[in-house]
């Protein structure tokens, strides 16, 4: 995945970001509840207060800063010290990305449109890079169906096996299952469970673009999908083989 590296050392980056995301109004609610978690030192009262206010999401897809404010944001979840609490705010976070509007002005059409899902998914990049272990296989099923559910047809095709996409050739041939061997190297212990959720997410991906491609009468392209969806079907089967037993 593409790597979204933020470097600010400033002692003041976090109520520099505060105040881009609360749109430079320092006498808002939002503004006041996120200095005071900051004063306080409280990273997962700060990120928690920035989850529940979705015009800091909108703001951040309709500006050209938004991805490294985004990834300042993300790296604030390495403060929570408290896993399963950091966990549940990496998940609002990844919600909170997904339903943004562009501009904030709720318009579907723009919602929707490939500038903004790739902001969006962009943006998932960088929580991406900066989790481990079975967090990333999260984060990465939600990309895929990001792209694949968005309704902007452009970005439905970048996730066609054999196209030079990072995400297309993710789903091409065995790479999907070295990530996740990768993902094992650091410590993590992927789970069965948290593989066969991502195998499942990318046959129902594949599957979409089988039908886009038909659609398009790209016959040879829906075909290549139809056969990454065999596989992934098979690879769904394959996590149950450590827990089936035969008498």
């Amino acid at each position: 995945m593409a790597s979204t590296t933020l470097v600010n050392t400033a002692d003041a980056a976090e109520l520099r970001l505060v105040h881009f995301l609360g749109d430079h109004d320092a006498t808002s609610p939002f503004v006041i509840s996120c200095e005071s978690a900051i004063t306080q030192t409280n990273s997962a009262a700060l990120l928690t207060t920035i989850v529940n206010h979705q015009p800091a999401f909108d703001r951040l897809i309709s500006d050209d800063e938004g991805i490294g404010a985004f990834s300042l944001l993300a790296s604030l979840l390495d403060r929570v010290h408290d896993a399963a609490q950091a966990q549940e705010i990496m998940k609002g976070l990844v919600g909170a990305v997904e339903a943004a509007n562009a501009n904030g002005n709720g318009n579907i059409e723009e919602s929707s449109s490939s500038v903004t899902v790739k902001s969006k998914i962009d943006m998932l990049c960088a929580l991406y890079n900066l989790r481990a272990g079975s967090e990333k296989c999260w984060i990465l099923a939600r990309i895929f169906n990001l792209a694949a559910f968005s309704g902007d047809e452009a970005s439905i095709l970048t996730l066609l096996p054999g196209r030079k996409s990072t995400l297309g050739q993710l789903l091409e041939g065995t790479n999907l299952e070295r990530l996740l061997m990768e993902f094992d190297t650091d410590g993590s212990n992927v789970k069965e469970e948290d593989q066969r959720a991502l195998y499942s997410v990318a046959t129902k991906v594949v599957e979409k673009v089988a039908q886009v491609c038909k659609e398009k009468d790209m016959e040879n392209e829906a075909a290549t999908a139809e056969s990454a969806k065999q596989r992934f079907l098979l690879k769904i089967l394959s996590t149950y083989s450590s827990t089936v037993s035969y008498n």
